[in-house]
């Protein structure tokens, strides 16, 4: 990340050299070419003109002496050269001029001695060289020429050599610092970020990138927040396979164990014990295949994040499941009914729902009393949510055990033993299939014993999303409340 540091502070900061010389530029170019308001001149002949003058009153008032010092003297503004020349065509300074100067100053020497009287005012003006003639108080004459020489990058350039560069600079160290503090605001936040994933890369997938002190700017904070959430799903996901790896291992030893007893006692059993034994086998292979596939529907319902967009009767749905319910309970006297029932409709997965109503109501089915009756209620609640209840007449669950039962393979110790023939999964199955609909599901000991599983779903707001109000009057006659059979 030190690179992009570097690449961010040599980008800002050239272009702020960039911008600080095209000012330079720009004030430079205004100067030579800007004309004046009212004048016929611009600011650059109007700086010579101000030369000139001030060099021909040293001259007529203090003499050579002192013009040559003012001349060492003069600031060299925008590449501006001030030379005089005597009569003989020296240079009061002794410097080399250029052969323009040279020749300005020999022509306007030459008309002032020519004109008749001798005179000490002819000049000869350009856009880049102004030049007078002045006769001194003792009749000598003298040429002083005020030049703009060089091109435009040299002036530049050599605009006041000693100021200006140093203000430049003092400008450059300001940028650089202030490039610095800029490409540190960018990257730091990149560079923490960086760090983590590189740490949850290796492994670590408690790394975060957590709230970011500097450089906090909106998207700067929000790809943190993002590769945060990012983190924790995947750290969830990969702790509830481990957890169901680890679970589904220790499920599987039991009847693994059963197998082999059976199969031993297959091959050295007679007629009725190897019947015995094969049908152990069958139960326990059947056990084993039911086990696998609920861990991979959880498993699939863990690793899913979005749940499908069907258009689901939930009346319908509990009809269906209550049907297939019921008729597996006959045996031994058990029902499963539809005590009350509203026409509620509402987006999500058909599969999912139905598998989660199915384990509830199994579970019901499973632990209830011989002879009675498994109750399945659905109503909408004032906050417009579908609530299901389903009661059975069990034993119940222990009071600190109540949210343990929707842990995949858990099991009460007393009442819901594995003597029910249940692989502990189909709580743990619902539970996902609920919260994935943005629901929830809890369950609670009803009055006058059993258990009491509650199921809420959100239902769309539309109008008309959701059927209205049928009770239990119109749902099918055969899950209507019979005599007897208390909920």
């Amino acid at each position: 990340m030190r690179r992009l540091f570097w690449r961010l502070f040599a980008a800002f900061w050239i272009a702020t050299v960039v911008v600080l010389l095209a000012f330079a530029w720009i004030s430079t170019s205004r100067f030579e070419n800007e004309r004046i308001p009212g004048l016929d001149v611009t600011r650059l002949q109007a700086k010579m003109d101000d030369l000139l003058g001030r060099t021909a009153r040293e001259l007529r008032h203090d003499g050579e002496a002192d013009a040559r010092v003012w001349l060492r003297n003069t600031p060299d503004v925008s590449a501006i050269s001030v030379y005089v020349f005597s009569a003989d065509g020296k240079e009061l300074l002794g410097r080399t001029a250029s052969e323009p100067v040279r020749d300005a100053a020999q022509a306007i020497l030459a008309q002032a001695a020519a004109a008749d009287p001798p005179r000490g005012s002819v000049d000869a003006d350009g856009e880049r060289l102004r030049a007078r003639a002045l006769r001194t108080r003792d009749g000598r004459f003298y040429a002083v020429v005020a030049a703009l020489e060089g091109n435009f990058l040299t002036r530049l350039l050599l605009r006041r050599p000693g100021a200006f560069w140093t203000h430049l600079g003092i400008a450059m160290i300001v940028s650089a610092l202030f490039a610095a503090l800029l490409a540190w605001y960018v990257s730091a936040p990149l560079t923490r970020i960086r760090v983590s994933t590189r740490r949850f890369a290796e492994g670590d997938l408690d790394a975060r990138v957590g709230r970011l002190r500097f450089g906090r700017s909106a998207e700067v904070a929000a790809l943190a927040a993002e590769f945060d959430t990012m983190a924790e799903r995947i750290r969830t996901l990969v702790d509830s396979h481990r957890l169901l790896v680890r679970d589904v291992s220790h499920e599987l030893r039991s009847p693994l164990a059963r197998l082999r007893v059976a199969l031993e006692l297959a091959r050295d059993g007679d007629g009725p014990q190897v019947s015995a034994a094969l049908d152990r086998i069958e139960h326990e292979s059947d056990r084993l295949e039911t086990m696998l596939a609920q861990a991979l529907e959880l498993s699939r319902l863990q690793t899913a994040t979005h749940a499908a967009r069907d258009d689901v009767a939930l009346d319908t749905l509990l009809e269906d499941v209550i049907t297939n319910a019921d008729y597996e309970g006959a045996p031994r006297g058990r029902k499963v009914v539809l005590a009350e029932c509203e026409r509620l409709s509402m987006t999500g997965s058909y599969a999912a729902l139905h598998s989660a109503f199915e384990n509830v109501i199994r579970n019901a089915l499973a632990y209830t009393a011989d002879g009675s009756t498994v109750g399945v209620r659905l109503q909408r609640d004032e906050s417009g949510h579908a609530v299901i209840r389903v009661r059975d007449h069990g034993p119940g669950v222990p009071e600190a055990e109540l949210t343990r039962i929707f842990e995949p393979f858990y099991r009460t110790d007393a009442a819901r033993t594995r003597s029910s023939g249940g692989t502990g999964l189909g709580l743990a199955i619902a539970r996902r299939a609920i919260e994935r609909h943005g629901g929830r599901i809890v369950a609670r000991n009803a009055d006058g014993g059993g258990l009491e599983v509650l199921i809420r779903l959100p239902l769309p707001r539309e109008p008309g999303a959701a059927r209205a109000g049928a009770t239990a009057k119109d749902a099918p006659a055969r899950h209507r409340i019979e005599a007897g059979h208390p909920l």
